[in-house]
Order: structure tokens, then sequence, then C-alpha cells
């Protein structure tokens, strides 16, 4: 439908370099306070998996990383979609690997939505907002919000899913 049914949403609190920056704060609206009261990345992904195994068993979705479970004809195919390759990819891949933290393995692929919007549409977006303003849709709330930007890359999917865009993973770093 294009509605949001559910939405996972922390602070993760900066172990190794506790203060925020201006310029963070700027950017994102972030603020110190939001950070010194988050929670340890690990702990995150722990909250996480117990979040996204809740909803694999009420909608019956699995992810085509998910080892543990089969597709059958109850079963709804699912996957992850972002603006860029950046936040799975790069940020989190590294981030785990540094931090020596197991990644879980259904965040191992997804649809980046920027090269879809621009293989679909045959146009370069100016960012999340300039594809969804290419589209007559405002950006809502805070550009650089991590939720206000899910939000937004939500949106974003459904119209291309309107349009007839059938959404295929772009990316995926399993073996």
């Amino acid at each position: 439908t294009g509605e949001i049914e559910s939405q996972f949403h922390t602070y993760v609190q900066p172990q190794e370099h506790p203060l925020l920056s201006e310029f963070c704060t700027e950017l994102t609206g972030i603020t110190q306070n939001q950070v010194d009261e988050g929670i340890p990345l690990h702990i995150c992904l722990s909250q996480f998996l117990k979040w996204i195994h809740k909803i694999q068993k009420e909608k019956k979705i699995i992810f085509s990383s998910d080892k543990t479970s089969c597709s059958t004809s109850d079963t709804n195919p699912c996957a992850f979609v972002t603006w860029t390759d950046w936040d799975l990819g790069v940020c989190l891949q590294y981030e785990c690997k540094r931090k020596q933290l197991r990644k879980p393995d259904i965040l191992n692929s997804w649809i980046d939505l920027k090269a879809t919007y621009r293989a679909f549409y045959n146009r370069k977006p100016r960012g999340l907002s300039g594809a969804l303003q290419d589209l007559g849709i405002a950006f809502a709330g805070r550009e650089h919000s991590g939720l206000d930007d899910s939000r937004n890359t939500a949106h974003l999917a459904w119209r291309l899913i309107c349009d007839g865009c059938v959404l295929k993973v772009t990316k995926s770093l399993d073996q």
C-alpha cells in the first residue's frame, strides 16, 4: 500500500569519538544528548535483529541472504532498500569488521534505489531529495536524518513500483 507498517529507530552511541562535531549536529539534527543516551553498535544490531525476526514471522517474509529460511509459496521475498551502497556496503561493513562484530547476513544484499531510479527513469538524480523533487514529491522531514531519509527512500520506492518498476537486488556481498 505504500504505508509504513513498522519502523526501527535508535541512536548508536559513538564509542571512540563520543563528542559530536558541530558539523554532524548541523547536518543530521542529532544532538549530543541523543547519542549520550544511545546504545553501542553491537546492542543496536541485536535489537534490530529481534525486531526484524518478529516482522518476518508476522508477515512471512524472507530475505535472499537468509540461510535459515526456505522460500515457499506462503512466504514473501523481501529486500532492504537504500539510497546508494554506502550505508550497508561500506559504512556498516567496515565498522563491523573494525569492531569485530558479526554483521547480520540479511544485511548483505539490498536494492540501491539511486541506481534503480537512474536506470528506470533514465536520468541522474541529484540526491534523494532531487529524485523526489523530479517526481513532484516534497522531501518530508530533515535531510540526513536517518529516520527521515529512510521514510523518504520508502516513499520513492513505492513511487517507482507504482510507475511500473520491478525492484530487484542490485548489490550482494554474499559469495
